[in-house]
């Protein structure tokens, strides 16, 4: 514990080193940064007040239902953190120059697999707790939460849930590079991309949130009380339950009927994350080496082989579109971030179709129209998640991932503006064919107007997000990353 924590403090101490020069220059970056992430929170909290606001007391779908809704955006977010800590981790700790660097010397396997672990979580996860944070304010002002109830959430709720998510990653990928020495990369990928298919299925299918918002609304209009007893038994495994639950009885001012499942939440945790360790002190050395022999392999077939969509290949395109469509793909596909996240995104996106496309609206006809009303919403607050997801993935970092090699673009012989307008139009063709796909097949059952209003507001959200994420990531812009051929 003590080795812990003289670690944390050790990468605290280098992150305020790093950030602590004091110029004009980066007090005004600073300050500009810390007011927009100000206004982003203060929106973050808005919305998120005045949206309980309008479920509890306009729409009066009942605490339990809306907790319930917490919980699938609670899903969402671990398979995010989970896989992405996954994907993030092997660059970090396997090909990061800092650990070739601390390899050669005599520090434990344990103690750098600790360090950059930490590392990545923290720095990964910082934007993902602003947000929660705020979310969490406009959460607690609705239901007049004490002050200290905010740290004691925080800290013993939402960090030991996103640390259960992250290791879980390691551990997966940990497993990935064990398995991939014996059965090949390919094979074991493959295999656990069908076994996380199967278990977000399963898991989807057993909580079944449709299900449970009919089954609630044969009470109506009492609603407004516990409904745990039509829950699956299996859904009370998942660590999203426990944080979904214990926020119900917490809201309800019921702190003794939370702390069981705080409890768990932290238990949890850390088992998991020292099964992690074990793991690490046992399989990190190994799978180092591993991941040298994938890295060559993968080089020696790039090199023997023409790449489909390759620029050797030709196309009908003129030369400047065919280079520019073709350095977007391979830039992007040389970011496992981007990549797994997409495919990610894409499944949550199926999933949420099949599921909302096979609700019959005349069948609800027997119900009220609440619960019409719910559904419309639901659909709609998924697609503008949805879209604000995919335009930070993917269009935020998109002057970025030029990486070092910015320079060589703005002093090469063609207009920079015409550059970033045609990368930006891809990617916005992209997510909105993507957003009015999902907004034709989630309110084709409702009333025309509605369908129409529906499509419309998904292309003005998508067109002002969009927008707004490659402004702010032009603002805040790095050059830190690889450059497109390396």
């Amino acid at each position: 514990m003590t080795e812990l924590i003289h670690i944390i403090f050790y990468k605290v101490l280098i992150f305020f080193k790093s950030n602590s020069r004091l110029t004009f220059g980066s007090f005004v970056k600073n300050a500009g940064s810390g007011l927009v992430y100000l206004v982003f929170a203060y929106g973050c909290l808005m919305l998120s007040q005045n949206t309980i606001e309008y479920l509890l007391l306009k729409v009066k779908i009942g605490s339990f239902l809306l907790h319930r809704f917490v919980l699938v955006v609670l899903s969402i977010f671990f398979i995010a953190i989970n896989v992405g800590n996954m994907v993030v981790s092997y660059s970090t700790l396997y090909k990061s120059k800092e650990v070739l660097f601390l390899i050669t010397k005599p520090i434990s396997f344990t103690k750098i697999f600790l360090i950059k672990f930490l590392d990545n979580f923290f720095y990964s996860s910082t934007t993902l707790l602003l947000i929660i944070v705020a979310v969490l304010f406009g959460y607690g002002n609705y239901f007049n939460f004490s002050l200290w109830l905010y740290p004691f959430i925080l800290f013993f709720l939402i960090l030991p849930f996103m640390f259960t998510a992250g290791s879980i990653g390691v551990i997966v990928l940990l497993t990935i590079l064990k398995l991939a020495s014996k059965w090949g990369i390919k094979k074991v990928l493959s295999l656990v991309a069908l076994l996380y298919f199967v278990g977000v299925i399963t898991s989807y299918y057993v909580s079944n949130p449709m299900k449970l918002i009919k089954q609630v609304f044969d009470y109506y209009p009492h609603i407004d009380q516990y409904f745990g007893f039509l829950e699956n038994d299996l859904v009370k495994l998942l660590p999203n339950y426990w944080i979904a639950e214990a926020l119900y009885w917490i809201s309800e001012g019921r702190l003794e009927r939370a702390l069981p499942f705080i409890y768990v939440n932290i238990i949890t945790s850390i088992v998991v994350f020292s099964i992690a360790l074990l793991l690490a002190k046992k399989w990190f050395y190994q799978t180092w080496l591993t991941s040298l022999n994938i890295n060559a392999e993968l080089k020696s077939r790039k090199k023997e082989k023409v790449l489909f969509f390759g620029f050797e290949r030709k196309s009908r395109l003129n030369v400047f579109n065919e280079t520019i469509i073709k350095r977007e793909f391979w830039l992007f596909f040389r970011e496992p971030n981007q990549w797994a996240h997409l495919l990610v995104m894409i499944f949550l996106i199926s999933i949420f179709i099949s599921s909302i496309s096979g609700i019959d609206i005349i069948v609800l006809d027997v119900y009220n129209q609440y619960l019409k009303t719910i559904i419309y919403l639901v659909v709609t607050l998924f697609n503008v998640f949805l879209v604000a997801s995919l335009s930070l993935r993917f269009v935020f970092p998109l002057i970025s991932l030029e990486g070092e090699a910015l320079w060589k673009i703005r002093s090469a012989p063609i207009n920079f503006n015409q550059l970033l307008s045609k990368r930006l139009l891809i990617y916005f063709t992209i997510i909105f064919f993507i957003a009015q796909l999902i907004t034709f097949f989630s309110n084709y059952q409702f009333p025309a107007q509605l369908a129409i209003i529906a499509q419309l507001n998904a292309a003005i959200t998508t067109i002002t997000l969009v927008s707004l994420n490659f402004g702010m990531g032009g603002i805040f812009q790095t050059s830190k990353k690889k450059m497109l051929l390396d």
